[in-house]
């Protein structure tokens, strides 16, 4: 015998669970979507195929003209919707209210002059797509006008309050007040999901409960490809400015050589984009040659800004020629006065004199820099004298002075060589340069740099520096 049910509750139960399943599939459809056109596309497929709706069509808000664009659609030829357009000025149709308002509108008839009865529509609902809001209005625009309607309200939109629009500092009118709130940051529709009901089903509010659930899980899933579309857009236009960056930099870096070496070659690779190592070798009075290699502590743009103000400090500094100690002694109290980076520079910086071949020379923190004898492949370290550049004011450095008579090969690196690691954590070491430039000996600077590059290189079995690199060779 079966059991009578006179309220009808296991019909609506059915329903219930009809509408939770059409809901929890089509919130499976837009989910799996990898692109913001999927999701579109995934909402109109779905509400035809699961629920039953035959003409269905997304719609974006255009900001610039003030109007709604087909964005997807099911059921309509494409050269109908082509040059289709919805404006949402204060006398359009009823499905403005659901941008403004936030709320789903039933339109059962649709009035003649409604846009929508050109597409032989004679009813239709719509349902909001939306974002999440993060504050109110008055809030976002940092507006003081306690006068206004709605500073301190709970009111997210000012077109609401009658004589509101006081943040967005516009008129009084309504179209203004919407005009401003479609371009603020804080506007809470993404824009609408609209549905033809000229042959369907008297909707119910079950219905509409389970399009208010897709509609709600698709608006979320929109919100966040729109935030990954802007965070994109920031990450290009970071990049454009860092590899313009990039040659800017490559430009503060000598393009030749001045006469006074047996040979030379040098190697820069920035870890970034841009990086904070640089060399140079540039002329000075009485037949003398600055050479410099220095490493600011760190990478990236902090650390390429600071290296170009020292090699400005470096390249215009009064006692350059005189003293290598004294130029830097200067540079430090410069940059310890004025630029408080919370950064400081390793320093190699010799004078070469070819005609008495005297190399004076001063190290402000860096490591010790090899230079060889070429003819008995010994190799002397030239070490620092001194603290960074740029951390407390009057550093102690000295100048010290090499007589070179035979042959001498000068290799100067920063700690990306020697620091390199392979898969083990085992560093490269100082070692494995000596050994190399000894090995090496008889080869030309360019050899010997592109022997030590591809050595490291095979030593760090393909894992990537994790510091700039920069190597200066001088046959002196």
């Amino acid at each position: 015998m079966e059991t009578e049910d006179p309220f009808g509750q296991t019909e609506t139960l059915r329903k219930q669970l009809l509408a939770y399943s059409t809901s929890s599939e089509i919130g499976k459809i837009t989910a799996q979507a990898q692109r913001i056109e999927e999701v579109f596309n995934g909402l109109c497929l779905g509400f035809r195929d699961l629920a039953g709706y035959e003409k269905v069509i997304v719609l974006g808000i255009d900001s610039e003209h003030f109007c709604l664009r087909p964005l997807q659609n099911i059921g309509f030829d494409e050269e109908i919707l082509k040059d289709f357009r919805a404006e949402i000025n204060f006398t359009a149709g009823e499905y403005a209210d659901a941008i403004f308002c936030n709320k789903h509108i039933l339109a059962d008839p649709i009035r003649d002059d409604d846009v929508f009865s050109t597409l032989g529509c004679k009813s239709y609902i719509v349902f909001p797509l939306l974002k999440r809001v993060i504050d109110e209005c008055w809030k976002t625009k940092n507006c003081h006008k306690t006068e206004c309607p709605c500073y301190e309200s709970g009111n997210l939109y000012c077109w609401t309050n009658l004589n509101a629009g006081l943040a967005a500092n516009v008129a009084a009118s309504e179209d203004e007040r919407r005009h401003a709130c479609i371009k603020c940051s804080q506007f809470k529709c993404e824009g609408l999901l609209w549905m033809d009901l000229t042959n369907h089903a008297q909707i119910t509010g079950d219905d509409t409960a389970m399009i208010y659930s897709a509609v709600s899980h698709a608006g979320l899933i929109i919100e966040s490809f729109r935030a990954y579309e802007e965070l994109q857009k920031a990450h290009q236009l970071l990049k454009s400015d860092l590899q313009q960056a990039s040659i800017i930099q490559q430009q503060l870096l000598p393009s030749s050589f001045p006469k006074g070496f047996v040979d030379v070659a040098a190697e820069y690779k920035a870890n970034l984009e841009v990086g904070g190592d640089y060399y140079d070798c540039f002329e000075l009075g009485n037949n003398s040659i600055g050479i410099v290699i220095a490493d600011v502590s760190g990478h990236g743009t902090a650390a390429a800004m600071l290296m170009s103000m020292f090699k400005i400090m470096l390249k215009s500094s009064p006692l350059n020629g005189v003293s290598p100690a004294e130029t830097l002694k200067n540079i430090n109290n410069t940059l310890v006065t004025e630029v408080d980076s919370g950064k400081f520079i390793t320093v190699f910086y010799a004078i070469w004199r070819k005609s008495t071949r005297e190399f004076i020379y001063t190290s402000a923190g860096h490591n010790p820099m090899p230079i060889m004898n070429k003819k008995s492949g010994k190799i002397q370290l030239l070490k620092s004298s001194g603290l960074f550049v740029g951390v407390m004011p009057d550093i102690t450095v000295e100048d010290s002075t090499l007589k070179l008579e035979d042959a001498h090969r000068l290799n100067l690196y920063t700690d990306g060589i020697n620091e390199a690691m392979n898969p083990a954590k085992d560093q490269y070491t100082h070692k494995r340069i000596y050994d190399l430039m000894q090995s090496t000996a008889n080869k030309s600077c360019k050899e010997f740099l592109q022997s030590l590059l591809k050595d490291v290189d095979g030593f760090c079995e393909g894992k990537e520096l994790v510091d700039d690199v920069t190597i200066l060779v001088c046959d002196l």
